[in-house]
């Protein structure tokens, strides 16, 4: 994308000509930036950032992967700081058109792709020292348990990850999903990782997969009227993770959003499902 450093790129991790005004395109930046005392610099978040109490009196750009420019502009940020997914492209060159540095962060989806996003966001600050303190100081521990996942295990637990139900139907992760590259941190088989991406499935072919574990996200299990909801559908009540009482609900964002909290529900799921 013309203008727009992405950190593969050899410009997106090195340090901002100006990091005094952020606007952060994305909740997991947002998270970073706060981690790294940096919360003072942002002066606008799009919405995935609302589930960090931080950002309630802070201007919306609204979504991520729906930017306004005229918003944006508005607020006369240094910097833009944004997602992989973060867009539209035409908003995006715009914005790097009138000299607004623009930095789009690479994320993948594990244990590492975490700790490089947030080494790569901190070097943006010209921080990496604090970004290493951090991580060591805070999150060593848990990177440590997370990476023994990685160890094959001939019982390793069957999982599928339900994104949300609409009309009743679930939506899974497939493969090359933040849901598939959450389950794999935990130490879990993705039971749908044949599948490519979020789609939506037909209740009975889940019933056939039949994972021994369900992760959903709290908003997913709110709209199918919780545990119960579930258990009282004939076909959801009859898998292995419904009889075995293994259904496991996160926050959306701290589920999927792989920033640092991600982190710490990956190693949560990691000893529910063990």
């Amino acid at each position: 994308m013309a203008g727009v450093a992405q950190a593969g790129d050899e410009d997106a991790c090195t340090p901002a000509g100006d990091p005094s005004r952020i606007v952060a395109a994305g909740g997991s930046i947002a998270e970073m930036l706060y981690s790294l005392g940096a919360g003072g610099f942002i002066v606008a978040v799009d919405s995935t950032a609302n589930y960090l109490p931080e950002t309630k009196d802070l201007p919306s750009v609204g979504y991520v992967r729906n930017l306004s420019a005229e918003g944006i502009l508005a607020l006369k940020p240094s910097l833009i700081l944004g997602e992989h997914d973060m867009g539209p492209a035409e908003v995006l060159n715009q914005i790097s058109s009138v000299e607004v540095e623009v930095k789009r962060i690479e994320e993948r989806h594990s244990t590492q792709g975490i700790i490089d996003k947030f080494v790569c966001i901190a070097r943006v600050l010209d921080q990496e020292g604090a970004a290493r303190e951090v991580l060591k100081s805070q999150f060593a521990e848990i990177v440590t348990s997370l990476e023994k996942t990685n160890v094959a295990r001939a019982d390793t637990p069957r999982a599928a990850l339900i994104l949300n139900f609409v009309d009743n139907q679930p939506i899974i992760a497939g493969a090359n999903t933040s849901g598939d590259g959450l389950l794999r941190m935990a130490g879990a088989e993705n039971v749908f990782s044949d599948i490519e991406g979020w789609k939506p499935l037909s209740r009975e072919l889940l019933i056939a997969a039949n994972p021994e574990h369900i992760v959903v996200t709290e908003r997913a299990l709110k709209s199918i009227g919780g545990l119960q909801g579930m258990l009282s559908d004939p076909l959801l009540a009859s898998t292995d993770a419904l009889n075995g009482d293994n259904v496991h609900a996160y926050g959306g964002m701290r589920l999927l959003g792989f920033g640092l909290q991600t982190l710490e529900v990956a190693l949560s799921l990691k000893k529910a499902i063990e």
